[in-house]
């Protein structure tokens, strides 16, 4: 995967007569430096050789050879960059310190990880810094898996989420506007997006409006994973094919209760299985979670032989990971191997 948003950088030509003056990086202007790197207003004078070390783009500049014209601040060249000079210069903390992350742990907030990271990974991306950016994702997929027993976890830990740092993931994680293009992260923040109202994403201010409608196409498509993949038995009775107790007859005579609320278990008010009322129903598609693992089991187990109880549970724990499985597709994503192709390309 390229993961550079710009053309190769090269040096300044000398500037016109009367230019403008630039002040020095207090944090990082080195005597020894022997690159200028000029961002805005700032100057940074680092070693070549560590950003070449770090950086596929810079170590491809320091291979071109240095032009008669070129300007020198302080005998070095000079390299002008279009970057925020703040995230630029945290992404220099974190190539010569190597203790910046370590203030960073598993009980880091998601809003402090990504104050902290974001800019340096925006950085990264661009200049292909490699082992910088692994070690940013690396934090953010603690708390967006990429596979299943990860997700399982954190649902189990309860973490909580909220909207606000939902939505600067995705804008973050986006391979467009400016976003570090982190596709592996994606899924699971989608589906935390779905969480949310349709207001609520509609009127959002950080979601660019395709990615709204990702979120919105995908929350239908959660709905109809949670009806006929992973919550099946809420709205019809598939009995085991081992069933020697009509079980399917005994289960349509009985009215139980429901953990999602109502008055009933996948009976509706009607009392009979197959359909849960329209209130339960309305309440689960505004906010639907087909990998919530079910709880309800208890009525079932005593309502049901034991093959058709067994078949039951077993039928829940496929549909769940099935539903992950297909989790990247709902959101035009590809699929979990295609996005670990590419980034390991």
């Amino acid at each position: 995967m390229d993961l550079t948003t710009s053309a190769p950088i090269c040096f300044s030509p000398k500037p016109d007569e009367g230019a403008m003056t630039y002040s020095k990086s207090s944090e990082f202007y080195f005597s020894d430096g022997s690159l200028i790197i000029r961002i805005e207003a700032k100057t940074f004078k680092v070693h070549s050789s560590i950003l070449a070390r770090h950086s596929e783009i810079f170590s491809d500049m320091a291979e071109i050879p240095q032009p008669h014209d070129c300007e020198l601040i302080d005998g070095c060249p000079v390299v002008d960059l279009q970057d925020d000079v703040e995230e630029f210069t945290d992404t220099l903390r974190a190539i010569y310190d190597p203790m910046h992350f370590d203030t960073l742990d598993s009980k880091s907030t998601l809003s402090i990880l990504l104050t902290f990271l974001s800019g340096i990974l925006r950085i990264t991306t661009k200049y292909a810094m490699e082992k910088l950016r692994r070690k940013c994702i690396s934090f953010l997929e603690a708390k967006f898996p990429s596979t299943l027993d990860g997700c399982l976890s954190l649902l189990a830990s309860q973490f909580q989420y909220s909207s606000a740092d939902i939505v600067r993931l995705i804008a973050l994680a986006s391979a467009h506007n400016g976003g570090a293009n982190i596709p592996s992260v994606l899924p699971w923040a989608y589906y935390l997006c779905t969480q949310m109202t349709v207001d609520e994403i509609i009127g959002n201010d950080v979601l660019t409006w395709e990615c709204k409608a990702v979120c919105l196409a995908g929350k239908e498509k959660l709905w109809h994973a949670f009806t006929t993949i992973s919550h099946p038995m809420l709205f019809s009775f598939t009995p085991s094919p081992l069933c020697q107790s009509a079980c399917a007859g005994k289960l349509a005579q009985l009215a139980l209760p429901s953990q999602y609320g109502g008055a009933d278990f996948a009976g509706g008010r009607s009392g009979k299985l197959g359909s849960i009322s329209w209130k339960e129903a309305e309440d689960l598609r505004m906010r639907p979670h087909p990998l919530e693992e079910y709880g309800g089991w208890g009525p079932w187990k005593s309502a049901v032989c034991t093959r058709c109880f067994g078949h039951l549970k077993d039928m829940h724990m496929a549909g769940r990971q099935k539903v992950w499985q297909e989790l990247p597709v709902y959101f035009g994503l590809g699929t979990w191997d295609g996005i670990r192709r590419d980034e390991e390309s």
